[in-house]
């Protein structure tokens, strides 16, 4: 599976960004929930969506089963795992759209000179 990192590739390439929130609808969640399940930790990033000429930029593992979380509920630390590149929490959340709204939460780790799976 790939996860596009288009406004945040800076952060992605330097490992400050192990955390990622998107407006999904739920049968995409569920495809990323699925391959957790599945033990399909394994997933390519790239810097903009292919079909506007996207290249890869690395690989990254799932370090928990993607799932919704309101804004509001957004821990403090994850500021810090989005990247850094928002003043506060509270600016992040503004930013995004609101405290109310229940983005997917995707945890990971970037991975340096192996393979994907998906």
């Amino acid at each position: 599976m790939i996860l596009s990192f288009a406004w945040t590739t800076d952060a992605y390439m330097a490992g400050r960004k192990t955390c990622t929130r998107r407006m999904w609808k739920d049968r995409t969640l569920r495809a990323w929930q699925r391959a957790w399940d599945e033990g399909r930790r394994r997933h390519t990033a790239v810097d903009r969506l292919l079909c506007w000429g996207g290249q890869r930029i690395g690989e990254f593992e799932l370090t928990a089963r993607p799932e919704r979380q309101a804004l509001r509920d957004m821990p403090e630390t994850d500021l810090a795992a989005e990247g850094g590149l928002w003043a506060s929490r509270d600016d992040f959340i503004r930013l995004f759209g609101g405290p109310d709204l229940e983005p997917a939460v995707i945890r990971f780790r970037p991975i340096r000179g192996e393979a994907a799976d998906g």
